[in-house]
């Protein structure tokens, strides 16, 4: 890579940064192009130069986190091996909106909560992400239904839904009430849920 690409990928990368924080602090129908650019320290014809719109930039942003997700570089770790890693899913889930004093939700379902009705490009891209920690928490179920540590009636997609879906009741109530205790009550009643399909 020579010198011009490496700046331009500096340069691609503070921007879609500053959009990803923006996003999460504000949510993406307040957030402006312009502050973007201001927040990047880059200027229009930058922006125009590797995004052709603010959809662009939501794209690039969903797919940062499918990234990091999928290389295990994300706060939270979807690859469940254990009872333990489930909680700690969950957990970190509850961890990551504490550091913003639970004035936050979680990133990608509020992306999907803005705009997943009225944009079809975005739905699936939010849907891609969720698709994929779903898939590694049905993986996980599947396997301790094989080794028959879970009921045999136990359905693993079902289950993995219910983890997602809890996740993202749990955040939204916990930034609703700035207060992280009801989440936590709702993880630990979950977790609690899954165990009872041990054998």
């Amino acid at each position: 890579m020579n010198v011009l690409s490496e700046r331009g990928g500096r340069t691609r990368a503070r921007i879609v940064e500053a959009a990803r924080e923006l996003f999460h602090s504000n949510g993406v129908r307040a957030t402006s192009i312009d502050q973007i650019l201001e927040a990047s320290g880059t200027g229009k014809s930058q922006f125009y130069h590797y995004f052709g719109s603010k959809e662009d930039i939501v794209h690039e942003v969903l797919r940062f986190y499918l990234e990091i997700i999928q290389s295990g570089r994300a706060p939270v770790n979807v690859n469940i091996e254990s009872w333990n890693d489930l909680e700690r899913f969950f957990y970190d889930h509850i961890d990551g909106i504490r550091v913003f004093d639970c004035r936050r939700s979680c990133p990608i379902g509020s992306i999907g909560n803005e705009l997943a009705s009225d944009n079809e490009d975005i739905r699936r891209d939010v849907k891609l992400v969720f698709d994929y920690m779903r898939d590694k928490i049905a993986l996980f179920f599947e396997n301790m239904k094989a080794e028959g540590e879970i009921k045999k009636t136990s359905d693993p997609e079902s289950m993995a839904d219910f983890c997602i879906a809890t996740v993202q009741g749990a955040l939204l109530l916990a930034k609703v009430n700035r207060d992280s205790n009801a989440a936590e009550n709702a993880v630990a009643h979950a977790v609690q849920y899954l165990k009872s399909y041990s054998e």
